[in-house]
C-alpha cells in the first residue's frame, strides 16, 4: 500500500490514546505537537470509562460502531483482550477513513499493553511511508516485535515508565515523542515524488545471498530497473508478497527462498503458509532461485531443540544459529515450491546452482551435502509443470556468474512483455 494520498497544509497528525486512563498525558502529548505549528486529532480507544482531562475529536463510542458494534456491547464482551480486538478493528477503519479523506497526515499512539497492541494493529491499514509512532513501556524487555509493528514501518519508543503522570521522568520523554512525530511529519510533506514508480523489481536477500543479490540489484539498476530488497527473514517475505498483490511490481527476483524451508520445520524465518504465491496469482513475471534453502533458522547456540542438535551448524551470530535442512526436508521444500510456481499465470524460471545454496554450502563447509541438493533439484524437476524452465548453473549461489544468468533471465523476461520495460508502465 502506497502513500499516494495527496499531501495539504493542515492535516491533522492524529493522536490515539485511551483516554479513560491516559489523557492527561495524551492532552500534554497534543499540546506539544501544536506547540510544533501543527494540527491535532485525538481519537479515543478506551473501552472501561469516560476521558480524563480531554475532549477526543473521535470519541469511543464512535470507534465502537466503525467495528459493527456499540460501546456497551464491546465493555460486556467478557475480557480485556476481546474488547481490545474489537476496538483495534474500529480504530483502523477510523484510520483508514481519516487517511484516504487526506485528514491523517501521521499517527502517534499512547499505550500500555493494551494500547499498544490495539494501536499496532489499528496502523496496519495504513501505508508504507506514513509516519507511525507508538510510545509504550512494553516496547522492551523479553517481547517479540511483532505484536508492534506487524508488516509496517512502525517505530517504538520506550517510554521507560508506565504511561500514568506527567513528571521530571515522563516529560522529556513525551516531548522527545510529540517532537519525532512532527518532525516526521514534515519530513513526509516536504517528500518529493519518487522517480521510477513504475519499474520497481521485488528480490529477497540474506547475508549468506548479499554478494549476488547486490550485483542483481547494480544490473537491475544500470538497465533502467529500480530494485527493492527485502530481508527474507519471515517479515521480508510476507511484505513482498502484500506488495505485490497490491500491484507495486513489475517483476520479481526471489533469489532467497529460505522462509520455505522455515515454514516446514518451524523455524524463526518462517513467512506463513502463503510464501511464494502472489506472484504466480497475479501473474507478476519472475526468477525463482533456491537459495538458502539448504538451512533454516532457530535462535541462539545453546537454545537450539534436542532434535536438532545432532546436525550441522552454522554460528550466523549471538542470537541466531543456522541449522542444516535435512535430504527429506530439501525434496519437500522441492515439493512445495513446485506447487507453488505451477499455479503461476506469468512468465516464470527457475534457476538453481549446482554448487551450494548457502555460503556454508561448499566444498568443506559446514553444509556441504551434494546428495540432499541433488535429492532437491530431482524433487522440483518431478514436480514441476514441464514448460516451466529450470535453468542450473556450474557455480556457487553468490558467484558472479550465477548473478549474470539470473539478471538476464530477467531481463529476457521483460523483454517478453514490453508494457513492464523500464520504459513504460505496467499496462
Amino acid at each position: 500500500m502506497r502513500d499516494d494520498v495527496p499531501r495539504g497544509p493542515g492535516q491533522p497528525v492524529v493522536v490515539v490514546s485511551t483516554l479513560d486512563t491516559k489523557g492527561r498525558e495524551t492532552a500534554y502529548v497534543a499540546a506539544r505537537i501544536r506547540e510544533e505549528g501543527l494540527d491535532v486529532l485525538v481519537v479515543d480507544g478506551g473501552v472501561l470509562g469516560e476521558p480524563r482531562g480531554i475532549t477526543p475529536d473521535i470519541d469511543h463510542a464512535s470507534v465502537a460502531r466503525a467495528a459493527g458494534t456499540t460501546l456497551e456491547a464491546v465493555r460486556a464482551s467478557g475480557t480485556r483482550g476481546a474488547a481490545v480486538e474489537v476496538m483495534a478493528r474500529g480504530l483502523s477503519r477510523v484510520l483508514a477513513d481519516l487517511y484516504r479523506q487526506g485528514r491523517c497526515a501521521g499517527v502517534i499512539a499512547l499505550g500500555g499493553a493494551e494500547g499498544a497492541v490495539m494501536a499496532a494493529r489499528a496502523v496496519q491499514a495504513l501505508p508504507l511511508g506514513l509516519p507511525k509512532l507508538i510510545v509504550t513501556p512494553v516496547a522492551a524487555g523479553q517481547r517479540v516485535f511483532d505484536p508492534f509493528v506487524g508488516l509496517r514501518d512502525v517505530l517504538l519508543l520506550h517510554s521507560v515508565v508506565d504511561i500514568l503522570g506527567l513528571n521530571p521522568v515522563s516529560r522529556p520523554i513525551f516531548d522527545n515523542a510529540a517532537g519525532a512525530i512532527a518532525g516526521m511529519v514534515r519530513a513526509r510533506a516536504a517528500r518529493r515524488p519518487a522517480a521510477g514508480q513504475d519499474r520497481l523489481v521485488g528480490l529477497t536477500m540474506l547475508g549468506n545471498t548479499t554478494p549476488a543479490v547486490t550485483r542483481i540489484a547494480d544490473g537491475l539498476e544500470a538497465a533502467g530497473f529500480v530494485p527493492v530488497v527485502f530481508h527474507s527473514n519471515g517479515v521480508g517475505g510476507q511484505c513482498l508478497e502484500e506488495m505485490i498483490a497490491d500491484g507495486t511490481f513489475v517483476g520479481v527476483i526471489d533469489f532467497t527462498t529460505d522462509e520455505l524451508t522455515d515454514q516446514l520445520v518451524g523455524g524463526y524465518h518462517a513467512a506463513g503458509p502463503h510464501r511464494l504465491e502472489a506472484a504466480a496469482r497475479h501473474g507478476v513475471p519472475q526468477v525463482v532461485v533456491p537459495g538458502c534453502v539448504d538451512f533454516f533458522v532457530t535462535g541462539p547456540r545453546e537454545s537450539v531443540p534436542e532434535r536438532w542438535r545432532g546436525r550441522p551448524q552454522y554460528h550466523h551470530n549471538p542470537a541466531l544459529t543456522l541449522v542444516r535442512a535435512s535430504r527429506d526436508e530439501m525434496v519437500e521444500v522441492a515439493r512445495l515450491m513446485a506447487g507453488k510456481l505451477n499455479a503461476c499465470r506469468g512468465p516464470v524460471v527457475v534457476a538453481v546452482p549446482l554448487q551450494g545454496l548457502s555460503i556454508p554450502n561448499t566444498p568443506g563447509g559446514v553444509f556441504h551435502d551434494p546428495e540432499a541438493d541433488a535429492a532437491f533439484r530431482v524433487a522440483l524437476r518431478d514436480h514441476l509443470r514441464r514448460d516451466i524452465p529450470v535453468v542450473e548453473v556450474a557455480a556457487h549461489i553468490n558467484a558472479p556468474v550465477f548473478a549474470e544468468t539470473v539478471l538476464a533471465l530477467f531481463q529476457g523476461l521483460m523483454q517478453e512483455d514490453p508494457d513492464r520495460s523500464p520504459n513504460g508502465a505496467v499496462s
